[in-house]
């Protein structure tokens, strides 16, 4: 008997460490996957870093910040061409209709005489500062008195820039213009490889210092000027142009002749009062036109008088610090991360993916807004490869974990019991329920004796042959196996699943068993031993139901009265020269067809007062057996 004991003892305990090294793994390993996965996130955003495909995601999605943001901003059309109150820089366009316009009014062609260029000057006297994004490069095709009288008048009107000219070095700067009192700015265009526009230099990134013609425009102005950090800083775009108040030279030099002639002119002078003023081409054939992210081809004079703009509002957007964007990176990855390992359902987990994507070029959206440019790419990227990367760990990480249960808990509980299982791992944290629950005890006649006649190989044998035919019949049933005691068998119904007629299951799965080891005589015979006489009891009541033990160790078992009564039950078939007992609570929890029961009588067991009413069961059309019933109590209570 000790034999038999200490076997079952030790698969006891088996089923105890493979349920304790479940609840670790699955405990643990959400959160280990979760920062594996971040990791594996954050080194694939890495690699497209190095490789410089992040530098196109950047791009793209800064584009898409840039136009989202135009589309928030309030100026209206008419504003940009009318001009407001709150408006400081104005734009002026050589467009198309002022090239038709000269040409008919005054019979110029292109190129004009750059006296035209000094009648807009004097024009522009009251504004702060004005500002000709035009390259006079060269001598004037009309000789050298025409850039005398432009550069007379601009030296005249005190508030001129004009775009630098330098020669084929970069380092000597072009003066064809006879001028004193003007400045320089430079006009070269800061272009990713994408051709697309979306810095500023401040400094101009000139050879001889010049700054460029927008910030040589504030210094004009008498403006109070930051120090930039970077040597370029990000434009604020308010759209496709003109985003700005622009009127058309035609305008101006129709105004310009007509207060000279002493009529009123089109456009009051006094408009430009205090204002800063560009002069540019925006018309197609003279080829100063530039993409940016909201403007395919914006004119080149209009991204001078942005910065400008941007300055004076407070608009000009700075690379998002360091000790912000790392730890954004960082929480986007997580979460994701986080996020992948723990949805489950298909629904859910298509949910976190668009998140996963959206989330960051919402935030970036938000900081862009608020002034900064963040990485969003990089936290775009490291968030949706994290996210990919959870969802594949979690995959190979469920299927070893759902393969791991099923062969740590097949011996012991019924397919669909381990499907709920691995629906719900939570069943298998410590903790008890009350239930009712059907009880299944079984145990050998003489078993002590057939122990000691047996050698330890031969008894292996025998006992791995026995308990495999009746757990067999338990899981079949949908049973769940509690514990080996020995030689004795302790099963029980109606947990952890709901199981309406967990009763009868229990009856016709005692019934089986019988039939089942009557079957298997002859491989018993092939063993050398007899075949086994198997008492049963069967009990239904309230227990409570969970795992029972301490953190460290612990066992899914039943607790209650009626464990107990259903173990007298089985003992007192000595008693009584049955087989099977079952007490008369499991007979009235009985509602499927198929089984028939005898009534015998009444018993006293020990350590209960109340008497039990027991019944012998068979299948549907059996005969009953030849135990007879009795009538008042039959003490069982020393057996």
């Amino acid at each position: 008997m000790k034999t038999g004991r200490r076997k079952a003892g030790d698969q006891a305990g088996l089923r105890r460490g493979d349920s304790n090294r479940i609840i670790a793994g699955l405990e643990m390993r959400p959160a280990f996957r979760s920062i594996l996965a971040a990791g594996c996130g954050l080194l694939f955003a890495g690699i497209l870093l190095l490789s410089g495909a992040m530098a196109g995601i950047e791009r793209g999605l800064y584009d898409m910040e840039a136009q989202a943001s135009a589309r928030f901003h309030k100026r209206g059309e008419a504003s940009a061409r009318d001009g407001t109150a709150g408006d400081q820089v104005e734009l002026i366009y050589v467009d198309q209709y002022s090239l038709g316009w000269v040409e008919k009014n005054l019979g110029l062609t292109w190129p004009w005489p750059r006296e035209i260029y000094g009648i807009i000057a004097s024009f522009l006297s009251d504004a702060k500062a004005q500002a000709f994004d035009i390259l006079f490069s060269e001598a004037s095709s009309y000789g050298p008195g025409d850039d005398a009288r432009c550069a007379e008048a601009m030296d005249k009107a005190g508030n001129v820039i004009i775009a630098e000219s330098v020669d084929s070095s970069g380092s000597g700067r072009l003066t064809p213009l006879p001028t004193a009192n003007v400045d320089f700015g430079r006009v070269a265009a800061l272009v990713d490889p994408d051709g697309i526009l979306r810095r500023y230099e401040p400094g101009g990134g000139s050879k001889v210092g010049t700054p460029s013609l927008g910030f040589a425009v504030l210094e004009r102005g008498g403006e109070r000027l930051p120090e930039f950090s970077d040597n370029s800083v990000y434009l604020r775009f308010y759209g496709a142009s003109p985003t700005l108040p622009a009127r058309n030279a035609a305008e101006i030099l129709a105004s310009a002749m007509s207060a000279s002639e002493g009529r009123q002119p089109q456009v009051d002078p006094g408009l430009y009062k205090g204002k800063y003023v560009f002069i540019g081409f925006s018309a197609a054939g003279l080829l100063d036109r530039q993409a940016v992210p909201t403007d395919k081809a914006m004119p080149g004079t209009e991204i001078h008088a942005t910065f400008v703009d941007n300055l004076l509002r407070g608009r000009l957007l700075e690379a998002l610090p360091p000790s912000v964007d790392i730890p954004l990176i960082l929480l986007f990855a997580l979460a994701a991360a986080w996020a992948s390992s723990r949805l489950k359902k298909p629904a859910l987990l298509t949910l976190g993916a668009s998140l996963a994507v959206l989330i960051p070029p919402l935030v970036g959206f938000a900081f862009y807004r608020a002034g900064f440019v963040a990485s969003t790419g990089f936290g775009m990227s490291a968030g949706t490869f994290s996210y990919a990367t959870g969802i594949i760990l979690s995959y190979v990480s469920e299927g070893r974990n759902r393969a791991f249960l099923r062969r740590s808990f097949s011996q012991y509980l019924s397919p669909p019991v381990i499907e709920a299982l691995l629906s719900n791992p939570g069943l298998l944290k410590l903790g008890g329920e009350e239930r009712v629950i059907t009880v299944f005890f079984s145990d050998i006649q003489g078993f002590t004796a057939l122990a000691e006649s047996m050698d330890p190989g031969q008894l292996a044998a025998f006992m791995n042959r026995y308990l495999s035919i009746i757990t067999g019949e338990i899981l079949k049933e949908g049973g769940t196996v509690d514990k080996y005691v020995g030689d004795a068998v302790v099963a029980f119904w109606n947990a952890p699943l709901d199981q309406e007629d967990h009763a009868s299951r229990a009856v016709r799965a005692a019934l089986a068993c019988h039939k089942a080891l009557r079957a298997s005589i002859g491989d018993f015979d092939a063993l050398g031993a007899p075949m086994p006489f198997t008492r049963i009891g069967i009990h239904t009541g309230k227990a409570i139901v969970g795992n029972m033990g301490s953190p460290s160790r612990f066992n899914y078992t039943a607790l209650g009265d009626v464990v107990n009564v259903g173990s007298r039950l089985e003992n007192a078939n000595k008693a009584t020269g049955t087989a099977l007992l079952v007490s008369g609570d499991t007979v009235a929890a009985c509602a499927a067809k198929g089984l028939e029961f005898r009534r015998l009588g009444e018993i006293l067991v020990h350590g209960r007062k109340a008497p039990i009413e027991v019944w012998e069961p068979r299948f549907e059309g059996e005969a009953p057996g030849d135990s007879p019933a009795w009538t008042g109590l039959k003490d069982c209570g020393s057996i």
